[in-house]
């Protein structure tokens, strides 16, 4: 019987263990190109050295469907843009951190005049031609024209996947897309002679510029600069423009030690992930970590990660507590003096009717007649009263020393009226 309890116990620490205890961790991205798995081969790589574990990774082309396999336990974690607007059970769904921003990337092919056009001109007067675009990235985008009062050029819009690539040299275009800068097209159109456009002046940023107004309307973006000359000596100057952050993304349930776990790894290792695949610099630290407005909470894992270095209650609420402490001190300092002033009183009160009985008791020895003797007992009466009422007063205690003075009395008492009776 008690290898069989023992047996049971086993078995349900097993049971209980075995989210955790499992060697490979499943991991689905949201993701349109293929190139793109160049830099989560980089990140697989540093996960399985330090977790020790397989990391499987696999793609879908829809974030309802990556939230529905990771809520339904198919897999362990997600990668989805962070502008997912409704979940059926957004309330069991945690963030682990932002990954890799997608920048909203606008190219200009064969179109000098676009250096001196608005953005709402831009889109509204040129050829369009547009990224692949998931249902959240064409939200993003009514967003993005709504806020600069666009009507996009829908005749001649079409999708990058179209476009004739032979036909570059006679073709002037606007090229758009919310994008990760290792695009292979984009590449491509920056080597065929695309030039970048900005969406305001970079001096801007801070002091109300237009990307801080389509902030306000969407405020899961944040604005980006692209620097200068960053591939293959271009831009020619910084570029402004926004971004929104992949995230990754997990169950409430997920263990904290393993969030807490990849949340270090993306913090720590980073510089080995960019020696793996240099788009890595664009990697959030821990400060924008926090300033970022995500789709759903962080993890308390992730929580646990950043706060890691925070002071204690102790150490943050010290000069408020010390004063405080210092006050209770002295009041309780007070009142331990009072108490012990209080108690040396009643002792002293308590010894004074000692003295009396054994003065009366004396002095009845040295007078054994009647005449005395009864005065003698009237003035035991007399004390035993004062005592009585000084005990009610609360100015002597119902303790081991009145029981003292009840014995005394009863001797005392006995004793005098031993003499008064050999008096007769």
């Amino acid at each position: 019987m008690r290898f069989f309890i023992w047996y049971l116990f086993v078995l349900s620490l097993i049971s209980q263990s075995c989210s955790y205890d499992k060697n490979e961790i499943v991991l689905l991205k949201v993701s349109e190109l293929g190139p793109a798995r160049i830099s989560d081969s980089s990140l697989v790589v540093v996960f399985e050295k330090e977790l020790n574990k397989k990391i499987r990774i696999e793609y879908t082309l829809s974030e309802d469907t990556a939230l529905k396999r990771l809520e339904d336990g198919e897999v362990d974690f997600a990668i989805i843009p962070n502008n997912t607007e409704s979940c059926e059970n957004k309330n069991d769904l945690r963030t682990v951190s932002p990954l890799l921003p997608r920048i909203l990337v606008i190219l200009t092919y064969n179109l000098p005049q676009a250096k001196n056009q608005t953005v709402k001109e831009l889109f509204e007067k040129n050829v369009v031609i547009f990224e692949e675009m998931s249902r959240l990235d064409s939200m993003f985008f009514d967003s993005f024209f709504r806020s600069y009062d666009i009507t996009p050029n829908q005749r001649d819009s079409y999708f990058a996947h179209q476009l004739n690539r032979t036909g570059w040299n006679d073709s002037s275009f606007v090229y758009v897309g919310l994008t990760h800068l290792h695009n292979p097209i984009m590449k491509e159109m920056l080597d065929h002679g695309a030039s970048f456009f900005s969406l305001d002046d970079v001096t801007l940023l801070g002091k109300g510029s237009s990307v801080e107004g389509l902030k306000l309307s969407f405020p899961k973006l944040y604005p980006f600069i692209l620097p200068k000359s960053f591939y293959k000596g271009r831009p020619l100057k910084p570029v402004v423009t926004i971004a929104i952050p992949d995230v990754l993304v997990t169950c409430r349930k997920t263990e904290n030690y393993l969030v807490y776990k990849i949340v270090k790894i993306l913090d720590e290792k980073k510089a080995e992930l960019i020696t793996e695949d240099n788009i890595y610099t664009l990697l959030n630290g821990q400060q924008e970590m926090r300033n970022i407005m995500y789709s759903f909470p962080l993890h308390r894992g992730a929580l646990n990660y950043l706060n890691r270095n925070k002071p204690s209650v102790w150490t943050r609420y010290a000069s408020v507590i010390w004063p405080f402490i210092s006050i209770l001190a002295i009041i309780a300092g007070a009142f331990a003096s009072l108490k012990r002033h209080i108690s040396q009183r009643k002792k002293i009160r308590m010894d004074s009717l000692y003295t009396e009985l054994l003065q009366i008791r004396k002095r009845a020895i040295e007078h054994k007649d009647e005449g005395h003797v009864k005065q003698f007992l009237a003035e035991l009466g007399d004390i035993r009263i004062k005592a009585f009422d000084a005990l009610m007063e609360n100015k002597l205690n119902a303790d081991e020393s009145f029981t003292i003075f009840l014995s005394l009395y009863s001797d005392v008492e006995n004793e005098i009226n031993g003499l008064n009776v050999k008096n007769r």
